[in-house]
C-alpha cells in the first residue's frame, strides 16, 4: 500500500528549501538533519572566503536550526510583527543547548523567512517563560536574508571575514555635503546686551541672529524694512560682512555655526519634527492617541526607488511600563577643509507621553536591545531615511529664509568605491553606477572651544 504524505510535510519542506537557498547565497553550507531526535531540522556551517581570494574554506562554526513553515505558525500578524506559539520543553531545550539555535519561520503571505537566535532572545525578553509561550518576530529587523551572514558568523563564534577581495563596494558615510550656504552677514550696532534679551522680547519667528561685541549680526537683510530685527539696532549704520571671513577665524566660526543652527532648526520644524534640547534629539512626535505613526513611503537614494512605510512613533506596554518610542536624529555641522558638511546620527527617543523623557533606567535596556540587533545595513537605511525626511521628498535639502533658498545640502551621503567588499553586504558596487521649539542657546563667548564639530 502506498505511503501517505501529509500536506504539512510539503509546507515543512518548502520552508527548509527556502532556508537552504538563503544559506547557499551566503556562501555557507546547510545540512538537513534527517534523524529528528531533538526537534532540530538542520544546521548551518559557516564558510568564509580564503584570504588569497581563491575560493572558500570552512571555519568550524555551526548553528543548529529549528524551522517552522505555514500559516499555522503565524499568529497576530501585522504590518510590523507576528508571533509563533512554542512549547516550553522546546524553548528550554534550545536555550540550554551547548550550541546556538536559530528558530526560523517561513511566512507564506510575506513569502519571507524570519529568525531569532534563541539564547540571546531569551536573555533579553522579560517573562519569556510565562504562558502563553511564543516567539515574537519584528519584520523590520528579523528577516533572514543573505545579509544575515554577519549575524550568522558572530553567533557561531567565528569572526567573519572582514573583507572580500573579489568584490568592490560603495561605502557610505553619514555626511551630507553643503553645496550652498549664506555668503553674507548683515550687521549693525545694538544696545541690547545679548541674544536672549532680544529673543525673549519677540513672539513668533525671528531670523537667525546673534549679538557680538555691541553689534547684531544676522543672515537676514537688515536693509529690508520688513525685517523684525531692525528695531533692535541702529539702522543708519548697517554693514555687510563676508561669512567666509568669519569661518576662517576660530573666534567667530562658532558664531556663524550658531546662525546656521537656527536656520536648520527652522527647517527641521517645517519637516514636522520636535526637538528636545537636553538630549539633543530631533524626533517624530506622537499624534493624538494613535499607537503607531507611519511614514507611509520614502525615497531611497541608494536603490533609486521608493521604500516601504516605516513606523516612526510607537506606543509600548510591558507589564507596568508604558512608553513611546520615537525615531530621532542628532544633527551637527562639520567644517572640513573649505567645505561644510552636515552629519546625521540616527537615534531613538523614549517618552512617557510623547514629550516628557523616560527615566534613564528604563531607556538603557531598551536602547541596548535595539542596538544589539541593528547592523550596518539598518544604520545605513536610517541615514537614507532621514535624508529623505529632511529633503521633504525633493532631490536635495533646500532650506529657506523668507521664502528664498538660503542653504542647499546634498541628499545622498558622501560615498566612495573601495577595492574590496564586506561579504554579503547589500551595497556591492555596480560598474553601471555614477560616482559620486528649537533655538539653541547662544555661545557664551565667541572664542569658546576649537572643535570643528557643531551640534544642534
Amino acid at each position: 500500500m502506498p505511503k501517505t504524505v501529509l500536506e504539512s510535510k510539503f509546507r515543512e519542506w518548502a520552508g527548509l528549501d527556502r532556508i537552504s537557498v538563503v544559506v547557499h547565497q551566503m556562501k555557507c553550507i546547510f545540512r538537513e538533519i534527517t534523524k529528528d531526535d531533538f526537534g532540530l531540522d538542520g544546521e548551518i556551517e559557516v564558510v568564509a572566503p580564503k584570504l588569497d581570494g581563491k575560493g572558500y574554506e570552512t571555519t568550524g562554526g555551526i548553528i543548529k536550526v529549528q524551522a517552522k513553515s505555514g500559516e499555522s505558525y503565524v499568529k497576530q500578524d501585522g504590518p510590523d510583527s507576528f508571533i509563533t506559539p512554542i512549547e516550553k520543553s522546546d524553548l528550554e531545550g534550545w536555550y540550554n543547548a551547548p550550541y546556538p539555535v536559530f528558530f526560523i519561520v517561513y511566512h507564506p503571505n510575506d513569502d519571507k523567512l524570519y529568525y531569532k537566535e534563541i539564547q540571546s532572545y531569551v536573555r533579553s525578553t522579560r517573562a519569556i517563560f510565562q504562558a502563553p509561550l511564543h516567539i515574537k518576530f519584528d519584520k523590520r529587523t528579523d528577516e533572514f536574508t543573505p545579509a544575515s551572514y554577519q549575524r550568522v558568523a558572530e553567533m557561531s563564534a567565528i569572526s567573519p571575514p572582514r573583507v572580500a577581495w573579489d568584490q568592490r563596494e560603495k561605502l557610505y558615510s553619514n555626511l551630507l555635503l553643503v553645496k550652498h550656504w549664506p555668503k553674507m552677514i548683515t550687521y549693525a550696532p545694538t544696545d541690547r546686551e545679548s541674544y536672549t534679551v532680544i529673543r525673549e522680547s519677540v513672539e513668533g519667528f525671528l531670523p537667525p541672529f546673534t549679538v557680538r561685541e555691541g553689534s547684531l549680526y544676522t543672515l537676514a537683510d537688515l536693509v529690508d524694512e520688513s525685517c523684525v530685527l531692525r528695531p533692535f539696532c541702529d539702522t543708519s549704520r548697517i554693514r555687510q560682512h563676508a561669512s567666509d571671513a568669519w569661518v576662517r577665524e576660530e573666534s567667530t566660526r562658532r558664531d556663524y555655526v550658531f546662525l546656521l543652527n537656527q536656520l536648520l532648526g527652522s527647517h527641521v520644524r517645517r519637516c514636522g519634527l520636535f526637538y528636545n534640547r537636553d538630549f539633543r534629539r530631533n524626533y517624530f512626535p506622537r499624534e493624538n492617541d494613535v499607537e503607531k505613526v507611519f511614514r507611509e513611503s520614502w525615497y531611497n537614494v541608494r536603490t533609486g526607488r521608493s521604500a516601504p512605510a516605516r513606523i516612526v512613533t510607537k506606543y509600548y506596554e510591558y507589564g507596568l511600563e508604558r512608553f513611546w518610542r520615537h525615531l530621532a536624529l542628532n544633527l551637527s555641522f562639520r567644517h572640513i577643509g573649505n567645505s561644510w558638511l552636515l552629519q546625521l546620527v540616527p537615534k531613538y527617543f523614549f517618552t512617557e507621553d510623547g514629550e516628557i523623557p523616560c527615566p534613564e533606567d528604563l531607556v538603557g535596556p531598551y536602547t541596548t536591545g535595539i542596538k544589539a540587533i541593528e547592523r550596518n545595513p539598518h544604520v545605513l537605511n536610517h541615514i537614507l531615511f532621514w535624508t529623505d525626511v529632511l529633503s521633504l521628498g525633493h532631490p536635495s535639502i533646500k532650506i529657506s529664509l523668507y521664502y528664498k533658498t538660503a542653504m542647499v545640502i546634498e541628499k545622498e551621503p558622501f560615498s566612495g568605491i573601495a577595492n574590496f567588499g564586506i561579504p554579503n553586504d547589500p551595497a556591492i558596487y555596480d560598474e553601471g553606477e555614477s560616482q559620486p521649539e528649537f533655538f539653541p542657546p547662544p555661545p557664551e563667548s565667541s572664542d569658546e572651544g576649537e572643535s570643528d564639530e557643531y551640534q544642534i
